[in-house]
């Protein structure tokens, strides 16, 4: 009778301890959300810019894209280098055949710091650097523009998204302080006048 009643009592812990052990932890949730992002990476990028200021009446928003390599050193800390380039239309008072249709094609190279807040698939981050960049002015010549090339700091927020171990997504706006604006040096442009853009971007980590 003793050794049936101690059977039973054997079976009841080894079955309890089985139904434990299939439970999921506390912490499950928070483990299966997240991922690594620690390691090399590159981004492709397509999007619109524009300027702010005495620049804006007198340059239209355009077409923006962007080649970013990086390596985050851990989840939340990455240094990034970056190609930039933007084409924007001139707002021409007097489009004579004298003029003709100038554009402002931009080409830009710039280091930044990103610092990402989370660890899960969904990440916002910040950023902020410096570059140099070339302004071209094109199909024609316009007496208020002049090729140049300056420099510029660039600070900006995103989100980006792991859609699996290798392909991430992301969307980042950014803002860029303008060190001189020669190529505008006629408009008389300040501090506050300044260059923002907004970019989707696609690409793989590794």
């Amino acid at each position: 009778m003793k050794r049936g009643i101690a059977l039973g009592l054997c079976l009841v812990g080894l079955t309890g301890g089985a139904a434990r052990a299939q439970d999921p932890p506390p912490d499950a949730p928070t483990r299966m959300g997240r991922v690594d992002w620690q390691g090399p990476y590159f981004l492709l990028g397509l999007g619109v810019e524009g300027y702010t200021g005495k620049l804006a009446p007198n340059v239209d928003p355009g077409p923006s894209y962007g080649v970013v390599v990086g390596y985050r050193a851990n989840d939340y800390l990455g240094l990034e280098l970056g190609y930039s380039g933007g084409v924007n239309g001139l707002s021409v008072a007097n489009s004579s055949a004298t003029f003709g249709t100038p554009d402002i094609v931009r080409n830009g190279g710039q280091a930044a710091v990103t610092i990402g807040f989370t660890h899960t698939r969904l990440q916002p981050y910040v950023l902020g650097g410096v570059g140099v960049e070339r302004y071209s002015i094109r199909e024609g010549n316009f007496f208020r523009f002049f090729d140049d090339t300056g420099g510029y700091a660039p600070v900006g927020a995103g989100v980006r998204f792991k859609i699996n171990p290798q392909l991430t997504a992301e969307v980042r706006g950014s803002y860029s302080f303008l060190f001189s604006q020669d190529f505008a040096s006629t408009l008389n442009p300040g501090a506050g006048d300044g260059r923002y853009s907004g970019l989707l971007m696609i690409g793989g980590s590794y």
